[in-house]
Parts: structure tokens; sequence; C-alpha cells
């Protein structure tokens, strides 16, 4: 066979996947959106899209690799945001997707079922998605078991754990439900991210102070480095500015910005995809108008586009977290957003990513 052919056939059967990819997407969308999740989920953990050919990514990655301080070099930004995956059920295939890295949880320390269903909408129109989950969880012990069982490559791609409270726990216990977390994989994650932010779990947000930071960080002690901090976007400017101040002056290793924005209509919960996207945003220049560069940020929220990956590393991200996109584009969403944002830098005569994260404060 000819390389002109091989190519050919190739490109083919890359784009046959692509194809069946969507329209598997399109199929699960007809189902309620918790049950279509679900099946997803079960068709990843027992490897039945292997059939498929893997989304033909690392050529799209030229360019693109980044550096994020305590995890590593990363091919490109794209990372798997918390909550598809809470349990550790298919980091694998996540992987084959061609996230950069991956983020599993939120954990519980005990396993509990989150709020009653339904808790997950599909708001097509824009582009969103409605959840109240509720920190549904199997328990860290059986979570850290399932990873181990997956012997990850944590060098090829890293993977994270994002820590939560049980929601029977009282919030002056709240501090050891996140260390207890942290124990159960210490030896299994790469980092961990602290979730004060989710508006799904009564009094979670609450925790969003400098005193519960100042608790949490003399609890973790020497381990802090490896530590985010996942932030709410529904905060006042001023009470989010000093909580970062203060996340930063206790050597957390980053944020993560943002979770999702608590609203009460057309169902009650955290809403996340495009109409999340400029709030998150801003998010970003409020933490960056604090630390100026030097507290490492991960953007998250309403990244549906490469040139909404773009709009967040021009502000400071390090890299970028994705959630919504990965439900309305289905498997091959790395490799859209990739080929998207390369198109981007190009319009720029940019020729590496590195080039452009903080570029908007330069700029301006």
């Amino acid at each position: 066979m000819s390389v002109a052919r091989g190519a050919n056939l190739s490109f083919t059967r890359q784009t046959l996947a692509a194809w069946m990819g969507q329209a598997g997407t399109a199929v699960l969308r007809l189902l309620p959106a918790e049950m279509a999740h679900d099946v997803g989920m079960l068709l990843l953990e027992r490897g039945l899209l292997d059939v498929l050919p893997a989304p033909y990514v690392e050529p799209l990655t030229a360019g693109l690799q980044v550096t994020l301080p305590g995890i590593g070099t990363l091919p490109h930004p794209l990372a798997l945001a918390a909550g598809f995956d809470k349990n550790a059920r298919a980091p694998r295939g996540f992987a084959r997707m061609g996230f950069a890295m991956l983020e599993i949880g939120t954990v519980t320390p005990q396993a509990q079922p989150g709020n009653p269903k339904p808790r997950l909408f599909r708001q097509p129109g824009t582009r969103a998605l409605i959840n109240r989950m509720g920190f549904n969880s199997d328990g860290a012990a059986t979570v850290a078991t399932r990873l181990a069982a997956h012997k990850w490559r944590f060098d090829q791609v890293p993977l994270g754990i994002n820590c939560g409270k049980n929601k029977l726990t009282p919030q002056d216990r709240a501090a050891s439900d996140y260390l207890q977390v942290m124990e159960a994989f210490k030896d299994l994650a790469s980092y961990f991210v602290v979730n004060i932010s989710s508006p799904n779990t009564p009094g979670l947000r609450e925790l969003a102070s400098p005193a519960f930071i100042h608790e949490l960080a003399d609890g973790i002690g020497a381990g802090l480095p490896k530590v985010w901090v996942k932030l709410d976007p529904d905060m006042a400017r001023r009470d989010f500015q000093e909580l970062v101040e203060v996340i930063a002056k206790r050597g957390f290793q980053g944020i993560i910005v943002s979770n999702t924005h608590r609203v009460t209509y057309p169902e009650v919960g955290g809403q996340s995809g495009h109409p999340l996207a400029a709030q998150a945003t801003a998010c970003l220049e409020w933490a960056h108008a604090v630390h100026r560069g030097d507290l490492p940020m991960i953007a998250s929220g309403g990244v549906l586009t490469g040139a909404d990956v773009y709009q967040k590393l021009i502000r400071g991200a390090l890299a970028v977290q994705v959630y919504t996109a990965l439900v309305y584009e289905g498997p091959w969403v790395i490799a859209k957003l990739l080929t998207e944002l390369a198109a981007e830098l190009r319009l720029r005569g940019v020729h590496h990513v590195q080039d452009v994260i903080g570029r908007y404060y330069q700029d301006g």
C-alpha cells in the first residue's frame, strides 16, 4: 500500500469514527440526561468504544505544549473537568479521547447517593447544563481501590482527585473530610482539588472563607504544593479576591476558576456551558488582579470552542478543563477544540501557545 493511499485510508477511518461518535452522541441525547451519562460511562468503562479509532489528536498538538507547576508538562492544555468520571470508572477511555489531564471526583470520604433524581438537565438552546448531583460518590476507599487497579501512568496523563465533604458532616469538621480523601489517594494522584464551590451541597460554599483556608492549610501541612482550590463564580468580587490572596499566601499550588453558576430557573442547581463563559472568564481577571501571574490557574466554565479556550489562556490560565462541550460534541471534542485553537493561534501569527498565556494583561 502506498503512503498516500495509507494516509487516505487513515483519514477515512478517522472521519468515519468522528461521524459515528457524533451520531452516537445524538442518540444518547434522546435519553434523559443522567441516563445518557450513565450509558456513556458504561461504554467507556467496558471498553466498548475501543472498536472505533482513537481521535487523531497527536498531530494536532504542535506548538500547544504547556507546563503546570507541580503537575508537569502536557502535550496540550485541554483537561477533563471534575464531575464526569466521579468514581474513576473510565480514566482510560477519557485518556483515549485525547485529554491531556484528568480530574476524578468529586470524591467524598464516605459513600453517599447524592440528591434525588432527576438532577441533571440539558439546555440545548443555550448549550448549557444544569446539575444538582450533590456529590454522589462511591466513597474514597472504593474509588481509591478502583483507581489503583488501573495501574495508572501518571507520567503520561496526570490525574487529579477533586475532594469534597459528606453532606452530613458538620461544618466544624469539614476540614477533616478533605484531609481523609487526600490521605486515601496520597499515592494515587498527581494533584488534589479542594471543592468548596459546588452550589449543590448545603453549606459548602460557606467554607469559602479565609478562616477555612487557614484551617485547611494547617491540616495539610507540607503537602500544600500539590493542592489546588476550586472557586465559586458567584462570590462578590471583594470576597473572591480576598480568598485568592489567602490561597496564594498560604502556599496552595493554584486555583481552578470556576465551578458552576447557581440558578433557580428552569431548575435549581449549578449551570455550566455557554451562559457561564463570561462570568467564569471575569473571575480569571479578578484573580489575576490579585496575584499578577504568580498563582497558577486552571480555567473551567463555558468552554465550547477553540476561541473559548484561547480567551481563557490569554487571561492567564495554564490549562482549560472541559465538561459541557463533551456532552454536546461527543468523544471527538478534543480533536475539534485543538483544531480550532490552532486556527486561533495562526490567525494571530502565534507559533506556540505559551506565548499567549496572560497576553490579555500585556496588551491592555
